[in-house]
């Protein structure tokens, strides 16, 4: 039966060991991917950018082309071209896309990331601060509840008065 036993649970000293390198080899490797990937996509965001300006330009230019050539035209007030009225404004292009935020340099990143830090870890010891005060305030008021409760008359007998309001409380408290 010794035996069985011992299969069933090997020694887990060695294996440890295994499962720590392997596990920071695994670690190493997903930050590497990580950052390959956010690599490749700031290198696609720059191309889509350098893209999108170009093509942009043309659009504004033959825009603008369009509507001189609609004002330089000799024809008479009763003549209206089918898409555009000559009382109506001119032509309303679509609202600019919002401006692309320019991707993050390294050390922009890390001051944010560092001010996200900064933060978390305030807001964090700020509610440690209220949890305990909240704690030392109940402490209080149980160790003022244990004096009431436990007052005694001359001869020895408790005080009925106080455990009543107590338990007047309490039910209050409920409802």
């Amino acid at each position: 039966m010794a035996g069985s036993y011992e299969k069933r649970k090997p020694f887990k000293g060695k294996k440890f060991h295994k499962d720590l390198r392997e596990f920071k080899s695994q670690e190493i490797k997903r930050s590497l991917v990580h950052r390959a990937r956010l690599r490749k996509n700031y290198f696609k965001l720059i191309e889509d950018e350098k893209e999108s300006e170009i093509p942009g330009q043309e659009k504004v230019q033959q825009d603008e082309q369009v509507e001189s050539n609609d004002e330089n035209s000799d024809g008479g007030d009763d003549e209206v071209p089918k898409g555009r009225s000559r009382t109506a404004l001119p032509p309303q292009k679509a609202p600019p896309p919002p401006p692309k935020r320019k991707p993050l340099n390294f050390t922009e990143r890390a001051k944010l990331a560092k001010q996200r830090k900064e933060q978390q870890r305030e807001e964090k010891l700020q509610k440690v601060q209220e949890r305990r005060q909240m704690l030392e305030k109940r402490n209080k008021q149980r160790e003022i509840q244990k004096e009431r409760l436990s007052q005694r008359t001359k001869s020895g007998q408790p005080v009925m008065g106080p455990k009543i309001s107590n338990l007047l409380d309490k039910i209050r408290q409920n409802n």
